[in-house]
């Protein structure tokens, strides 16, 4: 009895040994391909897409520097992505690259052939922490005999020495704190300048906020700086009466609350070309991230950089 048994086991193992080899070649075991292999690696953590290794022993400590990933045009190369951490998604629309999922414990390989020069960007597309929005870089195919371009490499403000929350002190100068921790800087541009491309988005870049004030009709100095007060007072916006000492408080405080919606509950950014690919930027809802306080610092930040604006207007020199 306990012969046949064993018998039966050994077979089972025996004719399933064949099925387990059959699956790893088919889903487990990296591709071969007569091409470069470039190894990528998605770190949440340090807000980056890599070229460099990635082991337990570093992924604590080590600032990883983001990937440039430089090509010849014409090569065939092999992307291999892996995960340090979260799920990622690899995204450069245009190359037509991605979006590429990407699970930790797993590897991802994307044939590719670079058939056209330039700078392309690349992005992370799903949220992984932090760092998310600083997760980007560059592709760059150079021509043969042409001498490669470096742009330069996209860091996460939130490793610099100046990034510490500045706790309970003017809203906005809160606001300009969370304004880059949570990476409103890579597509709204430094100090609100906008200008940030979006590939395939209807209105190209994504737009600025340093005309914020005018937008909210806070063109007159005085209103802005009673609006102002009015905020770090925690005066409700949905109250019309307290705020009867600006210009048009109706009009002002609709385009207002507006503004703050739109920040709490996000919006796709809708396709130049409706057969292309989707834009990578897209506004998420922030209302599970910031509370009413911390997008009210936020609009604060956006009003004070017309102010800004003017003192350099009138002050070349600074």
């Amino acid at each position: 009895m306990k012969n046949g048994i064993a018998t039966i086991v050994v077979l089972l193992v025996l004719a399933g040994v064949p099925s387990l080899v059959w699956v790893y070649q088919k889903f487990c075991r990296p591709l071969h391909y007569a091409a470069r292999v470039i190894d990528i690696t998605g770190v949440g953590a340090a807000g980056a897409w890599t070229l460099e290794r990635v082991s337990g022993l570093n992924y604590w400590w080590k600032p990883f520097e983001p990937a440039t990933i430089h090509l010849w045009r014409g090569e065939q190369v092999v992307l291999r992505f892996q995960s340090a951490d979260v799920f990622h998604q690899f995204y450069a629309p245009a190359l037509g690259l991605g979006p590429v999922d990407v699970d930790p414990g797993h590897t991802r390989e994307i044939g590719f052939k670079a058939e056209k020069s330039g700078v392309f960007q690349y992005y992370c597309t799903s949220m992984c922490g932090n760092c998310h929005f600083y997760m980007q870089g560059w592709i760059v195919v150079t021509p043969a005999g042409e001498k490669p371009v470096s742009p330069r490499p996209i860091t996460c403000s939130l490793c610099l020495p100046d990034a510490d929350d500045p706790g309970d002190k003017d809203l906005a100068v809160q606001g300009e704190y969370l304004y880059r921790a949570m990476g409103c800087v890579t597509c709204h541009g430094i100090a609100g300048n906008g200008g940030v491309q979006n590939y395939n988005y209807i209105k190209e870049t994504v737009p600025a906020h340093n005309q914020t004030a005018a937008k909210l009709f806070l063109t007159d100095e005085e209103d802005r700086r009673m609006f102002l007060a009015r905020i770090r007072q925690e005066a409700d916006p949905g109250d019309v009466n307290a705020w009867q000492d600006i210009s048009r408080p109706r009009l002002v405080l609709d385009r207002f609350n507006a503004a703050v919606a739109l920040i709490e509950q996000g919006k796709a950014a809708a396709r130049l070309d409706m057969n292309g690919p989707d834009p990578p930027l897209h506004m998420p809802a922030w209302r599970n991230s910031l509370s009413r306080k911390q997008i009210h610092s936020i609009m604060a930040y956006f009003i004070s950089l017309t102010e800004e604006i003017e003192e350099q207007e009138v002050s070349p020199e600074v």
